[in-house]
């Protein structure tokens, strides 16, 4: 090996290397921008949510804060999920809401919350109908599955008074080998105790089709390979081009997000005079304070994704090979990979 190409070979391992690392920082972003997305979106909703409640629309608010919790689990949002489905004449829903609060304290520790949720839980309780559901001795075979409004229902349940709300709700029982058994039962709006019986299920007609299982297992991921340049030179200029492009696009998301985190500076400071120790007196400063707070989290995904642009191109730029740069040993592929659920870039050559 002469020493031109050791040089070389150097090179392009010190251009993976910056890569990588860039690639990396990318990667974090992505998932700090995702993170952030979430909070973003569950702080939107949980005031969505706040806001229809005072408006006494509890039909809309309770499916807000329960997408708010889903997006970003929090004992507030349960709290206030709890007390919007109370509100709404479903008592059970929000026994069930209190006591994943009462859950969710204390593993926080916060006692006070805990203490809370299982009052209004305690208190919620008597007010709640109840489904039992049992089988006959011939149904209770391996593989029975049953459903609750198309929700399963673990086996262990089987003969427990399981809370309901007020409404229709549909029973269904499947088991292999047999015809499913489907029933509907009325809860009231008073407090009752009722209770399914699942008979013994009918055998399925000789040779009726099955129905296959979806697969689970991924395909393996496509590659798609893009030939490398035609000369280093050629490379070399349309990586200095790229560098610039995604550097500037970089060096704008910078200043938008800086305009952003400004904004809201400006709006946070309006909201604490308004909300001294985070204590709002009308439900405009909570609306407010909450504003405020997104559009921070939106700022800091903004900043965070247009650093790593910025780095990026700069790798991009600095590492762009040279016209005197070529040879055998400096031949990278580039290939993008793309399979069910996964994504990503392949580096191939030889040094």
């Amino acid at each position: 090996m002469t020493t031109g190409t050791g040089g070389l070979a150097g090179s392009w391992r010190a251009a993976i290397g910056a890569g990588l690392i860039a690639a990396a920082l990318c990667a974090s972003s992505g998932a700090l921008a995702q993170d952030e997305a979430r909070k973003v979106g569950a702080e939107t909703l949980f005031a969505d949510g706040r806001r229809l409640m005072a408006e006494g629309n509890y039909a809309l608010a309770c499916p807000k804060l329960k997408a708010s919790q889903k997006l970003d689990p929090a004992i507030g949002t349960l709290l206030n999920l709890g007390a919007c489905y109370e509100k709404a004449g479903k008592p059970a829903s929000a026994w069930a809401s209190f006591r994943e609060a009462a859950g969710a304290a204390a593993a926080a520790g916060d006692t006070r919350r805990q203490q809370e949720a299982l009052s209004r839980a305690a208190a919620l309780r008597p007010r709640c109908s109840t489904l039992t559901i049992t089988t006959e001795s011939s149904t209770a075979a391996e593989g029975l599955s049953v459903t609750i409004d198309r929700v399963d229902m673990d086996k262990a349940m089987l003969g427990t008074a399981v809370p309901l709300d007020p409404g229709s709700h549909t029973i269904e029982a499947n088991a292999p080998g047999k015809l499913p058994w489907k029933s509907t039962v009325l809860v009231p709006s008073d407090a009752s105790s009722l209770s399914a019986v699942i008979p013994a299920l009918q055998d399925a007609p000789p040779g009726a089709p099955a129905t296959a299982a979806p697969a689970t297992t991924a395909p393996a991921p496509i590659v798609a390979e893009q030939p490398a340049a035609a000369s280093d030179k050629r490379v070399g200029s349309t990586q200095r081009t790229a560098g610039l492009i995604v550097g500037g696009v970089g060096a704008v998301t910078l200043i938008t997000g800086g305009i952003l985190a400004l904004s809201a500076r400006s709006k946070w400071e309006d909201a604490k005079v308004n909300c001294p120790d985070n204590q709002c007196e009308t439900e405009a400063d909570v609306q407010n304070a909450h504003d405020a707070r997104s559009r921070a989290n939106v700022a800091t995904v903004v900043m965070s994704v247009g650093a790593a642009s910025l780095v990026g191109g700069a790798v991009l730029w600095l590492l762009a090979p040279s016209s005197t740069q070529r040879g055998a040993s400096a031949d990278l592929r580039v290939a993008p990979i793309v399979g069910q659920g996964s994504a990503g870039i392949s580096l191939r050559g030889g040094f």
